[in-house]
């Protein structure tokens, strides 16, 4: 189906928004807190401290983001796909830390991830519907009907389909930059600092870029909103 619209056609239109169906709590995101950002650094300084080499400190602190998504696998009965890229990315830049023997493919292993999710995000503004639009639909809507049967409709609209490619664009051109990054840091500081400096920064590009997303559509809503009252004020 075409983006455009026949012309003459009368304007979409989408069932009304479910209740509650753009509320977050912050108790969501705890356990990624502390299995993607507090624990690495942990096992870290305490496997160092006590005498273990760099290296498996390293590949022993990457193993707690794997503990949490098998953790997310068990507890919802299903195979999310960003999970599974997580996950291989993780054990291929694990073993190729182990089998290397460097401290710096180590480090710079989660640029591999955070690079290739980049360039997927770019890829698939080539595709009828953006990558970004299936990641927001699992926060929005989840597994419940009438917000997922909402969410889809809302591609009907012409200015939603375009914000969707405009924030997938923006996540994939900063994900590539953080990988250089990345890449910089393993190269110019010592372990230990990028070890807690990388989690910090990833959590902190992902709640700017989620904090950017969600005020660029719920702007888009209001503007919609807003111009369908003054269409129903001037019929």
């Amino acid at each position: 189906m075409s983006d455009a619209g026949t012309p003459g056609a009368a304007a979409p239109q989408v069932p009304p928004m479910p209740e509650g169906a753009s509320k977050f709590r912050v108790s969501q995101i705890l356990p990624t807190l502390f299995f993607d950002v507090a624990l690495p650094v942990v096992i870290y300084f305490l496997l160092t401290k006590y005498g273990a080499p760099t290296l498996i400190a390293l590949v022993a602190g990457g193993a707690s983001p794997a503990i949490n998504n098998i953790r997310v696998f068990i507890k919802a009965r299903r195979v999310e796909p960003l999970g599974i890229i997580v996950l291989s990315f993780l054990a291929v830049g694990t073993a190729a830390s182990l089998i290397t023997g460097s401290v710096f493919v180590a480090l710079i292993k989660e640029s591999l991830f955070t690079a290739t999710f980049g360039l997927v995000c770019l890829g698939s503004l080539l595709r009828e519907r953006p990558l970004l639009f299936y990641i927001n639909r699992q926060f929005v809507a989840g597994d419940d009907p009438a917000r997922l049967a909402w969410w889809n409709a809302l591609w009907q609209l012409p200015d939603f389909r375009a914000a969707h490619r405009r924030v997938t664009a923006v996540w994939g051109i900063v994900y590539l930059l953080e990988a250089l990054a990345r890449v910089g840091f393993a190269l110019t500081l010592p372990p230990g600092v990028v070890v807690s400096i990388s989690p910090i920064m990833a959590f902190g590009i992902l709640f700017l870029l989620i904090a950017w997303t969600r005020r660029h559509l719920l702007a888009l809503r209001e503007r919609r909103l807003s111009a369908e009252a003054a269409q129903a004020g001037g019929a």
